[in-house]
């Protein structure tokens, strides 16, 4: 490889998108010296190409344990049931959802399942990971407001799915916990708790504009 390729630089936009990051998170690991990166004389970041593919290898090759690989499991298969079975026709506040809202969930929704799934196999860096949820919260927020989704339907919204989330933990610690007492399965269910307790008020302060903040 020339030295040109090895030394090319990138925008912040440039390295979230070749990470498959949000631009807030490459630039809290830049501030928090976890990504090497530079400024230009105008203040604007800049990262070595190099440095941003080795980072990307990383978070590759890490291994998701077993207690991560079955839940995300059960997760998924929950939802698929629950849109092919007609439930989610029957929810008041799916009804509310135009299809790009729920295209733009569905994104998000998989942004959030690789947000737990490192959660679960790599809680050192688990403050990294709640700024992420944040940020997902003011993006689902963005996105209700956007979309003219009353708050109230995108809370339920987003308490539906936080309870299918509690439940396949608890189904898996009961069905399978006396057989695999090595799988910690309630600091699971904790630790998807705390990212996902970032979510909730970030999307409510996104989807309430400031005039209709209650004084």
């Amino acid at each position: 490889m020339s030295p040109q390729v090895g030394d090319e630089w990138l925008s912040l936009r440039d390295a979230a998108e070749l990470l498959g990051m949000h631009p807030a998170t490459v630039r809290l690991w830049a501030d928090r010296n976890e990504l090497p990166s530079r400024r230009t004389s105008g203040g604007h970041r800049r990262f070595r190409r190099t440095d941003i593919e080795a980072r990307l290898r990383q978070e590759t090759e890490l291994k998701p344990n077993l207690a991560s690989q079955m839940l995300i499991q059960n997760l998924l298969g929950r939802v698929r049931l629950d849109f092919t079975d007609g439930t989610f026709d029957k929810l008041t506040w799916h009804q509310h959802f135009d299809d790009a809202a729920l295209n733009a969930y569905r994104v998000l929704g998989r942004r959030v399942l690789d947000l737990l799934l490192r959660g679960l196999n790599d809680p050192a860096h688990r403050e990294n990971l709640r700024q992420e949820a944040s940020q997902l919260g003011t993006e689902y927020g963005t996105i209700i407001r956007r979309s003219h989704v009353p708050v109230a339907d995108a809370v339920r919204a987003f308490l539906y799915f936080r309870t299918i989330m509690d439940e396949a933990v608890l189904q898996l610690a009961e069905v399978r916990g006396a057989r695999e007492q090595d799988i910690p399965w309630l600091e699971s269910l904790y630790q998807i708790q705390a990212i996902t307790n970032e979510i909730l008020p970030s999307l409510i302060e996104a989807a309430v504009p400031p005039q209709e903040t209650p004084s």
